[in-house]
């Protein structure tokens, strides 16, 4: 038996739903908005779309000093633009991770890009106070902008936006 006599009073057991009542509609709107805020998030929702892997011959003539924005894993937005000498000077806000518990304030970076053979996009970036990010991606454009996707073979490969010349 509990000796806690406040533990059988009607009004803190009203308020205990009413708290969990509230907890719970606060997680569901913040799921929401994470699910709204992320838009398609595997290749199969970009069907609605109208999507196309773009070819190399599209890159090429798309890339070159093509102004480039994405909200990276992390939670930080990074801007670059693709110098047609294949380097570009990328900038972050650094919105999250232990960076931005430090420093407060965006970085900068240098790094490479070019067109692969199989018509992937790919960079390489020196971000000297974390690891290199290396990596190449077919770019797949939509009515809604471009996505990056490591493969369109499966319908549940991620997918992740990015914005170039502003679309």
């Amino acid at each position: 038996m509990n000796n806690l006599p406040w533990t059988h009073c009607a009004a803190v057991d009203r308020v205990s739903r009413g708290l969990r009542r509230t907890m719970f509609v606060f997680a569901l709107a913040a799921l929401a908005g994470v699910a709204a805020a992320d838009g398609p998030a595997i290749f199969g929702d970009l069907d609605p779309l109208h999507a196309e892997t773009l070819s190399k011959d599209q890159l090429d003539q798309l890339m070159p000093g093509a102004k480039m924005s994405r909200v990276a894993p992390s939670g930080s937005t990074n801007i670059w633009t693709n110098a047609p000498d294949g380097t570009m000077a990328v900038s972050t806000d650094l919105k999250s991770g232990v960076i931005h518990s430090v420093m407060y304030s965006g970085a900068t970076a240098r790094g490479t890009w070019h067109i692969a053979p199989d018509g992937r996009y790919c960079i390489n970036i020196d971000w000297k106070l974390v690891p290199t990010e290396d990596w190449c991606r077919l770019v797949i454009k939509t009515s809604d902008g471009y996505y990056l996707a490591r493969s369109v073979k499966s319908r549940d490969e991620k997918v992740y936006r990015i914005s170039i010349n502003g679309s």
